[in-house]
């Protein structure tokens, strides 16, 4: 421990020295290097100041000096393109030049200098080509001697290893933690960022750009356009002239790369606005069927992570409207005194937050106080009353409606209550005032995670319990319901044809799971919106009872479509990806076959391929989605269905949310006991079953032909 701590005490004074270093050696440069740039930033100040003096005396009808020197030439930065001073002889010359290079003499000595180049390049590949295939043959016929040395590293390969750990990997893992140590102090990046800017002459073009906005403003002079142009372009001749063009290509692709990928995000973003749409318009029930492996369970548990979120959200937008109701009220140190009550357990539903509020009813009815029940609202200056046009409402009233939906809005624990496990990560961040919730699903940042409740159908059951006094009985009030496979938990109208109501024994004819769904909208509603909803899948609508499926809209799954990318432009890159991994895999498991031990070449080559790899699979699971086509229609059944699309993104719903095979440790539990497995089963002795082994199928068809057959024999027997 004592070793550790001296380690982090160095890695801090290192990161401290290689910061400092770094600054001077920055502002060094723009001292020697980048006088220029910061020249032209003072011209650039000077602009801006001059056409403010000058947008103002214009404004206000004040005598002004000349025009701006901002619709002139930089004086500082000298012009090394030889652009034209003025845009009629640049569009004259751009005429020349356009026929120049679209000419035929042109085009044949592009031909020319192509050939010439080509040769060049011929040259050197006929003198590479034999030492690659040299190189080739060398390695083939090494790596075709078999061997069982299995996992261990030859020596080039142990050379290499021993070499990069002492060089390549405290110099990787040092820069990943300085990384990591420059991100969390914005302010040593942010001050490169403004040296940089000045150094490579950034700012004076932003500079600039609101010098001539304050003079365009009230001159309009279009002509000087032309003079804004050519000032960017000789601005830009620092960046071309000292900036390796290696360095400019990094910067372009990162610059493309970050561009595309909020591109991707907002389309996922889009298609998630859509699927909040459609969730809208769904009842308070729904179901949702398909054929085994249409993705069921996963739509129903995307439409509950994204209903959880539109609680919230609609919650808060009440909030908002709530608060407008009395402007003046100090809803803060309402806030505060719920929230801590909600850490005591004085409350800890919607009924006993009515209770809460009703009993500050009593007492400010009794007392009259403003500062004990009603945190120094001054009721006489602002009044007890809301008139909305429609009713007249009292101050208590809208505190407990303010004080459910912040109950709704604020609660630290999951809205989801499911017969599976579903895992959320928003957050709700909290500096001490009102807090706000992080629910964006396409974060890249990890957050901690919490579950959703385990659902008790006791709490959902007006009738008779399966437990006698169960303490969580008639608990439920809000959230969201999620069942899966609710069929085989409910029965349909065939199934229960022998299940009688007046039995002891609780089922699903007397426990009244099917009037809580008619009146389940009763509890939850706040401000006249139900907070509540129920998301179901079955295989077929049939499965479950018509007096619950015609409460529904039922959801048919037509087809689950196949993963696309919301990235643009990646098509190359995937085909270069696929390629490449394609090739590699190949030659690795042919080498696999032949060889157990570890070489240099394969563990190079392994190293990029799985770099290749991990992008490419980090990019599909951050950027895929598939498009599921669904038809939605009554539970009655009895009417036209709606086609619709339901979009599944990857990053939302893969995100380790549930597990498909939820029943699982059911079917793990019956094998594990069982003691046997496939290997253990009898195999057929011929292609053909003999009778043996068809008996030893206990199959129904195979028991019922013999049950008969020997039923024959014995009454033969007996005649």
């Amino acid at each position: 421990m004592r070793f550790r701590r001296c380690c982090m005490k160095w890695q801090k004074r290192l990161n401290i020295a290689l910061t400092i270093a770094l600054t001077v050696a920055f502002v060094l440069l723009g001292a020697f290097v980048f006088r220029l740039s910061y020249l032209r930033g003072i011209e650039a100040l000077t602009d801006l100041f001059g056409s403010i003096k000058y947008y103002f005396c214009k404004i206000f009808d004040l005598p002004a000096s000349e025009k701006p020197a901002v619709s002139e030439f930089s004086k500082v930065i000298k012009w090394d393109l030889l652009l034209p001073e003025n845009f009629e002889t640049f569009k004259a010359n751009f005429i020349v030049f356009w026929k120049t290079f679209a000419s035929k003499e042109n085009f044949l000595a592009w031909l020319k200098f192509t050939g010439e180049k080509a040769g060049g390049f011929s040259k050197i590949i006929l003198l590479i080509l034999p030492c690659l295939l040299a190189l080739f043959m060398a390695v083939k016929t090494f790596y075709n001697k078999p061997n069982t040395k299995h996992n261990q590293d030859t020596l080039p390969l142990k050379i290499y290893k021993k070499i990069t750990l002492y060089s390549y990997v405290p110099i990787r893992d040092f820069l990943k933690q300085y990384y990591e140590y420059v991100k969390q102090h914005s302010a040593i990046w942010i001050v490169w960022l403004v040296l940089w800017a000045f150094n490579l002459n950034i700012a004076s073009i932003i500079i600039a750009f609101f010098a001539y906005y304050f003079y365009f403003a009230v001159t309009f002079d279009f002509g000087s356009f032309y003079v804004q142009f050519v000032k960017v372009v000789m601005d830009l001749q620092v960046i071309v002239r000292y900036v390796p063009f290696w360095a400019i290509c990094i910067v372009a692709w990162l610059g493309f790369e970050h561009w595309r990928k909020n591109l991707a995000l907002a389309k996922l973003r889009r298609m998630e606005m859509s699927n909040r749409g459609f969730i809208n318009d769904l009842p308070i029930v729904s179901m949702t069927c398909g054929s085994m492996g249409k993705k069921k369970t996963t739509i129903i548990t995307d439409m509950a992570l994204s209903q959880e979120v539109m609680f919230r959200s609609v919650a808060y937008d009440k909030l908002q409207k709530t608060d407008m109701k009395f402007p003046n009220f100090g809803w803060i140190a309402f806030e505060m005194e719920l929230r801590k009550c909600m850490e005591h357990g004085v409350v800890y539903n919607l009924a006993t937050i009515k209770e809460w509020v009703n009993l500050k009813r009593q007492r400010y009815e009794k007392h009259h106080n403003d500062a004990w029940q009603l945190f120094g609202y001054d009721s006489c200056r602002y009044g007890l009353y809301y008139t909305d046009g429609l009713k007249t409402s009292y101050i208590f009233d809208v505190l407990s409606t303010y004080a459910q939906l912040y109950f709704i809005y604020v609660i630290q624990s999951s809205l989801l209550v499911s017969n599976y496990s579903i895992r959320e990560d928003n957050l709700l961040i909290d500096e001490g005032n009102f807090p706000m919730w992080s629910n964006d699903f396409f974060r890249k940042e990890e957050r901690p995670s919490r579950h959703a409740h385990i659902l008790d159908f006791d709490v959902l059951r007006l009738g008779k319990k399966v437990i006698e006094n169960n303490p969580n009985a008639g608990s439920f009030e809000f959230g969201v319901v999620s069942i899966t496979e609710v069929g085989k938990e409910r029965g349909n109208n065939l199934e229960l044809k022998e299940v009688k109501k007046g039995t002891e024994e609780t089922n699903q004819k007397n426990d009244l799971f099917n009037f809580w769904l008619k009146m389940c909208r009763h509890s939850a509603t706040v401000d006249n919106y139900p907070f509540v909803k129920v998301f179901a899948d079955e295989q077929r609508p049939t499965s479950w009872g018509a007096d619950a499926r015609d409460l529904c809209d039922i959801v048919h799954i037509v087809s689950s479509g196949n993963k696309r990318l919301a990235l643009p432009f990646f098509t190359i890159e995937d085909m270069i990806n696929e390629w490449l991994f394609g090739r590699f895999m190949k030659l690795y498991y042919n080498f696999r076959f032949i060889r157990g031990d570890n070489t240099l070449f394969i563990y190079l080559l392994k190293q990029i391929t799985a770099a290749i790899y991990r992008r490419n699979v980090k990019i599909y699971n951050t950027y895929g989605f598939s498009i599921s086509n669904i038809e939605k229609e009554r539970g009655t059944m009895d009417g036209k269905a709606e086609k619709k699309k339901y979009y599944v993104m990857n990053k939302k719903i893969y995100s380790r949310r549930f597990s498909t095979d939820c029943f699982s440790d059911y079917f793990n539990d019956l094998a594990r006991k069982a003691g046997v497995g496939l290997g253990d089963y009898l195999e057929y002795e011929t292609e053909k079953a003999t009778v043996d082994e068809l008996k030893m199928q206990n199959s129904y068809f195979i028991n019922a032909l013999y049950k008969n057959t020997d039923s024959k024999e014995s009454s033969a027997d007996n005649e």
